[in-house]
């Protein structure tokens, strides 16, 4: 069953099951049509749908209608900073650095490039607001057009260049394999993935993100 049929289908239980019970619990329903509209965004290739700004904000009227998952996808995300003896980040090379979606005070350093891939949560301001960063809203699980991933690599400037997404594993890997590539660091996709994963083992793609790095491969064109 794919990741956005996994999101449906719990988006319709959590509504059933606050139609059956009632009470308090129709505030279940809430974050269900939450869960539906995500994964109606997924089957659509819909990044954008939480209305992440260029500057790693989120609107107010996303904070309104998405209260209930934005709320729920944060607890998860400091619930496993806090259990995990992953590291936050780790260098695949001296130029590239990937991790998880980190607090101000874990950046370690100066990039040139500070390329946030999350969609559904905002950027610390002391971050957001550093010249080096940039929102490239990509969901979770999911993978953008080729097209789209091969002008976000292209537009890197030179020099050190930290990547991450909520952990660090699926979206990270992606745009990290395809830095990769583009760079010359690694011939192909297999060699790519050995060289993330063997400093980072928890990268995993999906997939919808493995499908994606395979057609940037093969649409790949020598940068002149």
């Amino acid at each position: 069953m794919s990741y956005r049929h996994q999101i449906l289908l719990l988006g319709l239980a959590l509504i059933a099951l606050s139609a059956l019970k009632g009470g308090w619990l129709l505030l279940l329903a809430w974050l269900g049509a939450n869960f539906l509209v995500l994964g109606i965004a997924h089957a659509r290739g819909g990044h954008r749908v939480f209305g992440k700004r260029p500057d790693g904000t989120l609107p107010l009227w996303s904070w309104g209608l998405f209260f209930p998952l934005l709320a729920y996808t944060a607890g998860v995300w400091h619930l496993l900073r806090l259990l995990t003896r992953e590291p936050a980040c780790q260098g695949i090379t001296e130029q590239l650095v990937v991790g998880r979606r980190l607090l101000p005070s874990e950046v370690e350093g100066e990039f040139d490039n500070y390329i946030d891939l999350t969609a559904e949560l905002a950027e610390p301001a002391a971050i957001r607001r550093c010249s080096s960063y940039r929102c490239v809203p990509i969901l979770d699980g999911a993978a953008p057009s080729p097209e789209v991933l091969r002008e976000a690599v292209r537009s890197l400037r030179p020099g050190r260049t930290f990547i991450h997404c909520a952990q660090g594993h699926g979206r990270t890997g992606l745009f990290a394999l395809a830095v990769l590539l583009e760079s010359g660091g690694a011939r192909n996709i297999e060699e790519g993935l050995q060289k993330l994963t063997a400093v980072r083992p928890g990268i995993r793609l999906s997939e919808q993100q493995i499908q994606c790095a395979r057609r940037y491969a093969e649409t790949r064109t020598p940068l002149l």
